[in-house]
């Protein structure tokens, strides 16, 4: 799941709290087509992602995407699952599996405040995340990178998509087992949450997903991250199945307009 390829993320120098000199990034290039993909150290990354924590980053929900490389206290044990509660989760597999595209709005809470905004998914490999001001934070993933970029300090980072709790929905082929193991179930009367977490590394956080029911739809999400942090984020008319321009996921740097993996 999320360290396939060990490559859903951003350059992080972009945030308010943590300045571009404290990176000290090594920069790793991969000859790709001709072209050189640049892809940040992960130590890097892991340190980066414990310093947005630490320091109550502004941003929480790009805190706790890059966090789940960080260490927390024991691992949750997997719910027995009844015959019922197993259904429920191969209808959850099914479902995400035909997802292919989703268009909505945004509202994001976390212990920072509230945050509104747009996304887009394209699976599978394509999301992009705008937040509205005065947030000035863009995400965009596709295939194994992720961009992160910084209206306000105009600086952007890409960093690995599977080293992050958001890469589970932009798999090829999505699996609730093997490396994925189910920490939570609950069922509602016209909804379903799912819990789940990467068994290689059950310390690094979870990821909570909530459905309607009848018809089966995704409604929300909560990310807790290594050090219990919280950050929920709830769809607003979402429109699925709808056409989405292949445009959205461009990883063009913002900042300079040339693309991460400029030629030589």
């Amino acid at each position: 799941m999320w360290d396939a390829a060990k490559s859903w993320l951003p350059t992080i120098a972009a945030t308010n709290c943590v300045d571009a000199a404290d990176l000290n990034i090594s920069v790793i290039p991969l000859a790709t087509a001709g072209r050189q993909t640049y892809l940040m150290s992960m130590i890097r990354v892991r340190h980066l992602a414990r310093r947005l924590t630490h320091q109550g980053a502004k941003y929480l929900l790009a805190a706790a995407l890059l966090a789940g490389t960080a260490a927390t206290s024991g691992a949750q044990e997997a719910p027995i699952l009844d015959e019922a509660a197993k259904a429920d989760v191969a209808r959850i597999e099914q479902y995400l599996n035909a997802l292919t595209t989703l268009d909505s709005r945004f509202v994001q809470f976390s212990g920072q405040g509230i945050a509104e905004g747009r996304m887009f998914l394209s699976r599978p490999g394509d999301m992009r995340i705008e937040y509205e001001p005065p947030v000035p934070i863009l995400m965009v993933a596709s295939g194994f990178l992720l961009m992160y970029h910084d209206r306000e300090l105009l600086q952007t980072t890409y960093l690995p998509v599977s080293e992050t709790p958001a890469a589970f929905l932009l798999e090829e082929e999505i699996k609730l087992s093997g490396n994925v193991a189910i920490t939570g179930y609950e069922r509602g009367p016209a909804s379903i949450r799912l819990t789940i977490l990467d068994t290689d590394a059950p310390d690094a956080g979870s990821v909570t997903f909530t459905f309607e029911d009848k018809p089966l739809r995704l409604a929300k999400w909560q990310v807790k991250d290594a050090q219990g942090n919280d950050v929920d984020v709830a769809l607003l008319e979402p429109k699925f199945g709808v056409a989405v321009d292949d445009e959205l996921f461009s990883l063009i740097d913002p900042t300079t307009g040339l693309p991460n993996d400029a030629a030589e």
